[in-house]
């Protein structure tokens, strides 16, 4: 039991800090198990969106969480015109490696800059025509997070903090004063927190869509507290790949934010889910 009274567990996914924690200890084996089950459903999700690439623009049948995930990063691309890209990861590979793999499909060479607008999703159809290249970092384990905190809440009736990487939300009734979180606020009653950084943003680094290289921004990360977790994913890492624009596009935002300014040389790993 924490010091606050909550119940919780952490583990490692994918060389990232998991932690789910829970009001009621009755319902913290569940909450792990729903945590757990949402993360191994992104095994056949990459199976899946290899397959989508491999297609070269065909339409192909996604499973219903790959296709929530492309909504929600097709939302989110929509909402910051454009800054927040998924199609952003072939920009990436042309900046470090030129001709790229595409999934198992052959070596090829991406020319285009990024444009999330020539992805399409038609009910469970999905087709990225070729050089585009779906990367869901930015949105996919806050939508996670998100879900597996509301479905666990609504279930047992207790409070739930589950967050993979810089990725945070919790619903239901908060322990008396609040969660305890690491970055952004001291405490958190409701809603959600990201952390975006633009060397590693919970698997690489916040890129400019026009380059693939790292933004002119004023800030080295920024933490974004939203009611949901995937505006406030959104919100972060548009606020950073916007460049010299991002703070004040940041603040017209309604949200609280805690910027960070200090920069190091670090390396800059792939991003992954």
């Amino acid at each position: 039991m924490g010091v606050d009274g909550t119940f919780e567990v952490r583990w490692w996914w994918r060389d990232r800090p998991v932690r789910v924690a829970v009001t009621d200890r009755t319902a913290l084996p569940a909450a792990r198990r729903a945590v757990a089950r949402r993360l191994a459903g992104l095994r056949a999700v990459d199976l899946e969106l290899a397959r989508a690439h491999r297609a070269a623009g065909r339409p192909v049948p996604v499973g219903p969480l790959l296709r929530d995930l492309v909504s929600v990063a097709l939302g989110a691309a929509e909402a910051s015109d454009g800054t927040v890209d998924p199609t952003v990861g072939a920009a990436r590979l042309r900046r470090t490696v030129g001709p790229v793999p595409s999934c198992g499909s052959g070596w090829g060479r991406v020319d285009r800059h990024a444009d999330w607008r020539a992805v399409s999703l038609r009910g469970d159809l999905l087709a990225v025509p070729p050089p585009h290249w779906l990367d869901l970092g930015a949105t996919a384990s806050a939508y996670l997070v998100q879900r597996c905190a509301e479905q666990v809440a609504a279930r047992h009736g207790a409070g739930v903090l589950v967050a993979v990487g810089s990725r945070l939300a919790v619903a239901g009734p908060a322990p008396l004063g609040g969660w305890r979180v690491a970055q952004g606020p001291p405490t958190l009653t409701g809603g959600a927190l990201v952390t975006a950084d633009v060397l590693r943003p919970d698997g690489g680094g916040v890129r400019d869509p026009r380059t693939g290289g790292a933004p002119a921004a004023p800030w080295h990360a920024v933490t974004v507290a939203a009611p949901d977790a995937a505006r406030a994913a959104m919100l972060a890492v548009a606020a950073l790949a916007r460049g010299a624009d991002g703070p004040e596009w940041l603040a017209g935002q309604g949200v609280r934010a805690w910027p960070r300014t200090r920069r190091a040389a670090l390396p800059q790993p792939a991003t992954r889910w």
